[in-house]
Protein backbone atom coordinates (compact mmCIF):
# COMPACT_ATOMS: atom_id res chain seq x y z
CA UNK A 1 0.00 0.00 0.00
CA UNK A 2 1.73 2.92 -1.20
CA UNK A 3 2.32 5.35 1.81
CA UNK A 4 0.32 8.84 2.64
CA UNK A 5 0.03 11.09 5.75
CA UNK A 6 -2.36 8.24 7.52
CA UNK A 7 0.10 5.74 7.24
CA UNK A 8 3.72 7.10 7.18
CA UNK A 9 5.04 6.44 10.75
CA UNK A 10 7.51 8.58 12.16
CA UNK A 11 6.71 11.44 8.81
CA UNK A 12 10.04 10.13 7.49
CA UNK A 13 8.75 10.37 3.64
CA UNK A 14 7.02 14.07 4.70
CA UNK A 15 10.22 15.86 5.64
CA UNK A 16 11.41 14.67 2.35
CA UNK A 17 8.09 15.94 0.82
CA UNK A 18 8.73 19.39 2.75
CA UNK A 19 12.16 19.41 1.08
CA UNK A 20 11.38 18.48 -2.28
CA UNK A 21 8.11 21.20 -2.42
CA UNK A 22 9.05 23.84 -0.95
CA UNK A 23 5.45 25.77 -1.12
CA UNK A 24 3.77 22.75 0.80
CA UNK A 25 5.25 23.18 4.34
CA UNK A 26 3.67 26.71 4.65
CA UNK A 27 0.11 25.53 2.80
CA UNK A 28 0.01 22.70 5.17
CA UNK A 29 1.78 24.10 8.71
CA UNK A 30 -1.96 24.03 10.51
CA UNK A 31 -3.14 20.20 8.86
CA UNK A 32 -4.03 17.69 11.83
CA UNK A 33 -2.11 14.50 11.43
CA UNK A 34 -3.76 12.99 14.43
CA UNK A 35 -4.85 9.56 13.66
CA UNK A 36 -7.80 9.74 15.45
CA UNK A 37 -9.35 12.11 13.52
CA UNK A 38 -8.55 10.26 9.92
CA UNK A 39 -10.48 7.14 11.71
CA UNK A 40 -13.42 9.60 11.84
CA UNK A 41 -13.77 10.08 8.65
CA UNK A 42 -16.00 9.14 6.29
CA UNK A 43 -14.99 7.13 3.22
CA UNK A 44 -15.86 10.16 0.90
CA UNK A 45 -13.64 12.58 2.52
CA UNK A 46 -10.70 9.97 1.62
CA UNK A 47 -9.86 10.27 -2.93
CA UNK A 48 -9.20 6.56 -2.40
CA UNK A 49 -12.29 5.14 -0.14
CA UNK A 50 -12.21 1.96 -0.75
CA UNK A 51 -8.56 1.78 1.40
CA UNK A 52 -9.24 5.09 3.37
CA UNK A 53 -5.90 6.52 1.85
CA UNK A 54 -5.15 10.10 0.69
CA UNK A 55 -7.74 13.03 2.85
CA UNK A 56 -9.45 15.44 0.68
CA UNK A 57 -11.70 16.95 3.23
CA UNK A 58 -9.80 19.98 3.78
CA UNK A 59 -7.58 22.04 1.73
CA UNK A 60 -4.14 21.53 3.66
CA UNK A 61 -4.91 17.63 3.64
CA UNK A 62 -5.72 17.84 -0.37
CA UNK A 63 -2.14 19.08 -1.05
CA UNK A 64 -0.70 16.84 1.46
CA UNK A 65 -2.15 14.16 -0.65
CA UNK A 66 -1.23 15.58 -3.75
CA UNK A 67 2.30 15.30 -2.60
CA UNK A 68 2.23 12.12 -1.79
CA UNK A 69 0.51 10.60 -4.54
CA UNK A 70 3.70 11.96 -6.65
CA UNK A 71 5.52 9.48 -4.55
CA UNK A 72 2.91 6.70 -5.14
CA UNK A 73 1.50 7.58 -8.83
CA UNK A 74 2.83 4.15 -10.75
CA UNK A 75 0.75 2.36 -7.76
CA UNK A 76 -2.83 4.74 -7.84
CA UNK A 77 -5.77 3.51 -9.99
CA UNK A 78 -7.02 6.26 -12.32
CA UNK A 79 -9.97 6.65 -10.24
CA UNK A 80 -7.85 7.80 -7.24
CA UNK A 81 -5.91 10.28 -9.16
CA UNK A 82 -8.51 11.94 -10.67
CA UNK A 83 -10.09 12.62 -7.81
CA UNK A 84 -7.45 14.17 -6.14
CA UNK A 85 -6.88 16.35 -9.38
CA UNK A 86 -11.11 17.63 -8.47
CA UNK A 87 -10.39 18.23 -5.34
CA UNK A 88 -7.33 20.63 -6.14
CA UNK A 89 -9.43 22.27 -8.33
CA UNK A 90 -12.50 23.00 -5.65
CA UNK A 91 -10.01 23.85 -2.98
CA UNK A 92 -7.98 26.19 -5.92
CA UNK A 93 -4.60 24.83 -5.24
CA UNK A 94 -2.48 25.16 -8.06
CA UNK A 95 -0.29 22.69 -10.07
CA UNK A 96 2.70 25.34 -9.49
CA UNK A 97 3.06 24.01 -5.93
CA UNK A 98 4.24 20.77 -7.48
CA UNK A 99 5.79 21.62 -10.99
CA UNK A 100 9.06 22.59 -10.19
CA UNK A 101 10.80 20.64 -7.44
CA UNK A 102 14.14 21.29 -5.65
CA UNK A 103 15.82 18.17 -7.79
CA UNK A 104 14.70 14.89 -6.83
CA UNK A 105 18.73 13.78 -6.08
CA UNK A 106 19.46 16.93 -4.12
CA UNK A 107 16.11 16.44 -1.88
CA UNK A 108 17.21 12.90 -0.81
CA UNK A 109 20.46 13.70 -0.12
CA UNK A 110 19.19 14.44 3.44
CA UNK A 111 17.58 11.26 3.36
CA UNK A 112 19.13 9.39 5.99
CA UNK A 113 18.56 5.51 7.76
CA UNK A 114 19.32 7.62 11.00
CA UNK A 115 18.57 11.08 10.43
CA UNK A 116 19.60 12.06 13.74
CA UNK A 117 23.21 10.74 13.52
CA UNK A 118 23.32 11.26 9.87
CA UNK A 119 24.29 7.63 9.12
CA UNK A 120 23.57 5.48 5.81
CA UNK A 121 22.34 7.77 2.96
CA UNK A 122 19.92 6.55 0.52
CA UNK A 123 19.92 8.83 -2.54
CA UNK A 124 19.18 6.05 -5.25
CA UNK A 125 17.35 3.00 -6.03
CA UNK A 126 21.22 1.36 -5.89
CA UNK A 127 22.14 2.67 -2.28
CA UNK A 128 19.07 0.61 -1.34
CA UNK A 129 20.85 -2.70 -1.74
CA UNK A 130 24.23 -1.21 -0.55
CA UNK A 131 22.74 0.33 2.45
CA UNK A 132 20.94 -3.31 3.17
CA UNK A 133 24.10 -4.85 3.02
CA UNK A 134 25.76 -2.75 5.29
CA UNK A 135 23.25 -2.66 7.71
CA UNK A 136 23.39 -6.42 7.87
CA UNK A 137 27.21 -6.04 8.47
CA UNK A 138 26.78 -3.22 10.68
CA UNK A 139 24.02 -4.92 12.54
CA UNK A 140 26.20 -5.78 15.82
CA UNK A 141 27.24 -2.46 16.55
CA UNK A 142 23.90 -1.20 16.28
CA UNK A 143 21.97 -0.50 19.17
CA UNK A 144 18.30 -1.81 19.47
CA UNK A 145 16.45 1.35 18.78
CA UNK A 146 19.16 2.27 15.86
CA UNK A 147 18.28 -1.10 14.28
CA UNK A 148 14.57 -0.84 14.08
CA UNK A 149 14.90 2.36 12.71
CA UNK A 150 17.36 2.18 9.95
CA UNK A 151 15.40 -1.42 8.92
CA UNK A 152 12.05 0.76 8.89
CA UNK A 153 13.49 3.72 7.15
CA UNK A 154 15.11 1.47 4.30
CA UNK A 155 11.80 -0.37 3.91
CA UNK A 156 10.48 2.90 3.33
CA UNK A 157 13.25 4.07 0.67
CA UNK A 158 13.22 0.75 -1.28
CA UNK A 159 9.16 1.56 -1.27
CA UNK A 160 9.85 4.71 -2.90
CA UNK A 161 12.98 3.47 -5.50
CA UNK A 162 11.10 0.39 -6.35
CA UNK A 163 13.41 -2.11 -4.73
CA UNK A 164 12.63 -5.13 -3.53
CA UNK A 165 14.06 -5.99 0.14
CA UNK A 166 15.00 -9.71 1.35
CA UNK A 167 12.41 -11.17 3.62
CA UNK A 168 14.85 -11.21 6.46
CA UNK A 169 15.06 -7.20 6.09
CA UNK A 170 11.31 -6.76 6.01
CA UNK A 171 10.97 -8.60 8.99
CA UNK A 172 13.65 -6.30 11.01
CA UNK A 173 11.89 -3.26 10.00
CA UNK A 174 9.27 -4.97 12.11
CA UNK A 175 6.44 -5.21 9.46
CA UNK A 176 5.67 -8.95 10.83
CA UNK A 177 3.65 -9.79 14.40
CA UNK A 178 5.58 -11.76 17.56
CA UNK A 179 4.48 -15.18 18.05
CA UNK A 180 3.91 -15.06 22.27
CA UNK A 181 4.91 -18.91 22.11
CA UNK A 182 7.92 -18.61 20.51
CA UNK A 183 8.90 -15.26 22.02
CA UNK A 184 8.54 -17.36 25.36
CA UNK A 185 10.88 -20.15 24.13
CA UNK A 186 13.68 -17.89 23.36
CA UNK A 187 12.98 -15.91 26.52
CA UNK A 188 13.14 -19.57 28.63
CA UNK A 189 16.24 -20.18 26.43
CA UNK A 190 17.85 -17.20 27.86
CA UNK A 191 17.45 -18.01 31.21
CA UNK A 192 19.13 -21.28 30.60
CA UNK A 193 22.06 -19.75 29.50
CA UNK A 194 21.79 -16.87 32.66
CA UNK A 195 21.95 -19.99 35.01
CA UNK A 196 25.10 -21.89 32.92
CA UNK A 197 26.76 -18.61 33.36
CA UNK A 198 25.78 -18.00 37.23
CA UNK A 199 24.16 -14.80 36.14
CA UNK A 200 21.39 -13.67 38.86
CA UNK A 201 19.50 -12.01 36.21
CA UNK A 202 18.45 -15.89 35.40
CA UNK A 203 15.43 -15.07 37.46
CA UNK A 204 14.48 -11.82 35.96
CA UNK A 205 13.99 -14.02 32.25
CA UNK A 206 11.56 -16.43 34.22
CA UNK A 207 9.57 -13.61 35.36
CA UNK A 208 9.36 -12.25 31.63
CA UNK A 209 8.64 -15.72 30.12
CA UNK A 210 6.09 -16.06 32.67
CA UNK A 211 4.09 -12.89 31.17
CA UNK A 212 3.49 -14.26 27.68
CA UNK A 213 1.96 -18.27 28.99
CA UNK A 214 -1.63 -18.35 28.23
CA UNK A 215 -1.78 -14.79 26.58
CA UNK A 216 -3.16 -13.91 23.52
CA UNK A 217 -1.02 -15.77 20.10
CA UNK A 218 0.76 -12.95 19.01
CA UNK A 219 1.80 -9.30 19.53
CA UNK A 220 1.24 -6.77 16.54
CA UNK A 221 1.88 -3.16 18.07
CA UNK A 222 5.54 -2.30 16.90
CA UNK A 223 5.89 0.45 19.54
CA UNK A 224 5.06 -2.89 22.05
CA UNK A 225 7.65 -5.30 20.11
CA UNK A 226 10.32 -2.79 20.13
CA UNK A 227 10.30 -2.21 24.11
CA UNK A 228 10.21 -6.16 24.47
CA UNK A 229 13.05 -5.85 22.16
CA UNK A 230 15.07 -3.28 24.14
CA UNK A 231 14.60 -5.29 27.33
CA UNK A 232 15.60 -8.41 26.35
CA UNK A 233 18.86 -6.23 25.07
CA UNK A 234 19.33 -4.74 28.66
CA UNK A 235 18.78 -8.01 30.18
CA UNK A 236 21.33 -9.73 28.31
CA UNK A 237 24.14 -7.29 28.29
CA UNK A 238 24.10 -7.31 32.16
CA UNK A 239 23.72 -11.10 31.93
CA UNK A 240 26.49 -12.00 29.59
CA UNK A 241 23.54 -13.76 27.53
CA UNK A 242 24.68 -11.33 24.61
CA UNK A 243 27.84 -13.70 23.69
CA UNK A 244 25.73 -16.17 22.08
CA UNK A 245 23.79 -14.11 19.30
CA UNK A 246 23.85 -16.04 16.48
CA UNK A 247 25.27 -19.05 18.05
CA UNK A 248 22.14 -20.72 20.97
CA UNK A 249 20.58 -17.42 21.01
CA UNK A 250 18.70 -15.00 18.63
CA UNK A 251 19.44 -11.22 19.30
CA UNK A 252 16.55 -9.27 20.45
CA UNK A 253 14.72 -7.70 17.54
CA UNK A 254 15.28 -11.39 15.33
CA UNK A 255 13.91 -12.40 18.68
CA UNK A 256 10.51 -10.56 18.75
CA UNK A 257 9.90 -9.92 14.92
CA UNK A 258 10.09 -14.02 14.45
CA UNK A 259 7.24 -14.91 12.37
CA UNK A 260 6.35 -13.93 8.66
CA UNK A 261 2.90 -13.26 9.45
CA UNK A 262 2.85 -9.57 8.59
CA UNK A 263 1.52 -7.04 11.07
CA UNK A 264 -1.10 -4.78 8.90
CA UNK A 265 -2.35 -8.05 7.29
CA UNK A 266 -2.95 -9.56 11.24
CA UNK A 267 -6.87 -9.50 13.01
CA UNK A 268 -7.25 -10.67 16.15
CA UNK A 269 -10.91 -12.60 16.30
CA UNK A 270 -11.41 -14.24 19.79
CA UNK A 271 -7.96 -14.93 20.34
CA UNK A 272 -7.58 -16.63 16.76
CA UNK A 273 -5.20 -14.22 14.58
CA UNK A 274 -6.23 -14.00 10.41
CA UNK A 275 -4.97 -12.87 7.65
CA UNK A 276 -7.25 -9.99 6.07
CA UNK A 277 -6.30 -10.53 2.71
CA UNK A 278 -7.58 -14.60 3.46
CA UNK A 279 -10.45 -13.29 5.23
CA UNK A 280 -11.48 -11.27 2.51
CA UNK A 281 -11.26 -14.06 -0.08
CA UNK A 282 -13.81 -16.29 1.50
CA UNK A 283 -16.99 -16.58 -0.44
CA UNK A 284 -19.51 -13.66 0.06
CA UNK A 285 -22.26 -16.13 0.95
CA UNK A 286 -19.87 -16.99 4.06
CA UNK A 287 -20.11 -13.94 5.54
CA UNK A 288 -23.69 -13.79 4.49
CA UNK A 289 -24.45 -16.43 6.39
CA UNK A 290 -22.73 -15.87 9.33
CA UNK A 291 -23.44 -12.13 9.64
CA UNK A 292 -26.39 -11.50 7.97
CA UNK A 293 -27.85 -9.07 5.58
CA UNK A 294 -27.53 -5.58 6.69
CA UNK A 295 -23.21 -6.21 7.84
CA UNK A 296 -22.85 -7.76 4.82
CA UNK A 297 -24.10 -4.80 3.01
CA UNK A 298 -21.71 -2.37 4.76
CA UNK A 299 -18.43 -5.20 3.85
CA UNK A 300 -19.49 -5.78 0.51
CA UNK A 301 -21.35 -2.72 -0.86
CA UNK A 302 -20.90 -4.23 -4.72
CA UNK A 303 -21.45 -7.56 -3.60
CA UNK A 304 -17.06 -7.84 -3.34
CA UNK A 305 -15.96 -8.54 0.11
CA UNK A 306 -13.25 -4.98 0.75
CA UNK A 307 -10.86 -5.77 3.39
CA UNK A 308 -11.16 -1.98 4.39
CA UNK A 309 -14.42 -2.36 5.17
CA UNK A 310 -13.68 -5.89 6.80
CA UNK A 311 -10.76 -4.06 9.09
CA UNK A 312 -13.33 -1.23 10.02
CA UNK A 313 -16.45 -3.55 10.82
CA UNK A 314 -15.14 -7.24 12.18
CA UNK A 315 -13.42 -5.54 15.50
CA UNK A 316 -16.77 -3.82 16.20
CA UNK A 317 -18.31 -7.28 16.92
CA UNK A 318 -19.76 -8.45 20.23
CA UNK A 319 -17.17 -10.57 21.93
CA UNK A 320 -18.82 -13.91 21.97
CA UNK A 321 -19.50 -13.81 18.41
CA UNK A 322 -15.76 -12.88 17.57
CA UNK A 323 -15.16 -15.70 19.76
CA UNK A 324 -17.33 -17.79 17.86
CA UNK A 325 -16.55 -16.91 14.47
CA UNK A 326 -12.98 -16.97 15.71
CA UNK A 327 -13.41 -21.21 16.37
CA UNK A 328 -15.19 -21.94 13.54
CA UNK A 329 -12.29 -19.80 11.45
CA UNK A 330 -9.63 -21.45 12.83
CA UNK A 331 -11.06 -25.22 12.48
CA UNK A 332 -10.51 -24.46 8.97
CA UNK A 333 -7.31 -22.59 8.88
Amino acid sequence: MPIDQTNDTGFATLRVLIQRYTGLKDMCKTAELDPAVFEKLSDNCFAWPGERRYPIHNKEQTALSLAYSKIASKHLPSDVSSSLEKAAKMYGISADLFAHPVMDKKAFLEFWLLPNKKRFRVASSDDVKIAENILHEKYAQLSVYDRAEAFLQLHKAAEHYEVALTPSTEKLAGFTITSTQILKDWIEARQTAAIKLGSELASAYDLLAAKYRGVKPYITQREDQIKIAALLNELDKKSGVNQFYGKSILDPLRTVFNTEKLANDALDLGGYTFSIKKLASLPSTFWSDVLGSDIMREIAPDGNVKISALKEVLPTLPKDLKLVLGRQLAAYR
